[in-house]
């Protein structure tokens, strides 16, 4: 009987191993650069311009991130357009980008990147090209919200409020229906297939162990 509830124990222990660990926060300021040397670049939500091609069809900038404390590995901003229609992105320094929706003047841009952005770094993370709406009008974007942290992880409670399971802010209800118990050391989350695993894990424990004592009682 001892070897069967240490058997069973050891096996709720595996189920109870952390899964998944949020990232670490981060500060920093998000911004605009004309040119990929970063000769100009915006801050505080002023609007940086476009160069335009030759032909004036098209014009690029580009978006970057300063890192002023932690580790930056993800991040979205919006922005408004001005005299610009969303037409393609190019990645840059190993970050990744979310093909972004346009609505009237409008976008969303989201960024990722695995090995992250140390504190006291200046990156640009993608330049984007956009189609030029009137050749005679001057192109630019302006970045609704400078200051960006990472976006919260998968159900969360950070400063008190609750994020569900499509990362956005939700009700402590919904979050309790939809997310499991939080590890409140780590931040971390087991998934319920994880603890659906492990209880087969502890099942399949304890019929070896039954097998093996039924065989040493023959």
């Amino acid at each position: 009987m001892k070897k069967k509830m240490l058997s069973l124990a050891v096996a709720l222990m595996l189920v109870m191993i952390p899964m998944s660990v949020r990232a670490a926060d981060f500060a920093g300021t998000v911004f605009g650069s004309e040119d990929e040397s970063m000769s100009k670049t915006t801050l505080n939500g002023a609007s940086i311009t476009c160069p335009k091609t030759s032909d004036g069809k098209y014009a690029t900038c580009y978006i970057g991130i300063r890192v002023t404390s932690g580790t930056a590995k993800s991040f979205k901003v919006d922005a408004t357009l001005n005299n610009m229609t969303y037409d393609s992105y190019e990645e840059l320094n190993g970050w990744s980008m979310k093909s972004p929706s346009q609505s009237g003047n409008d976008i969303t841009f989201e960024f990722s990147t695995r090995n992250g952005v140390n504190a006291g770094n200046t990156v640009l993370v993608a330049g984007i090209t956009y189609k030029v709406n009137d050749v005679a009008q001057e192109c630019s974007i302006q970045f609704t919200n400078t200051s960006s942290t990472e976006e919260p992880s998968v159900c969360t409670v950070n400063n008190g409020k609750y994020y569900c399971k499509n990362a956005e802010e939700c009700s402590k209800e919904q979050y309790d229906k939809e997310c499991t118990p939080e590890n409140p050391q780590t931040g971390s989350f087991i998934p319920y297939v994880v603890v659906l695993g492990g209880i087969g894990i502890a099942g399949a424990f304890y019929l070896v162990t039954r097998k093996k004592s039924k065989i040493y009682h023959v």
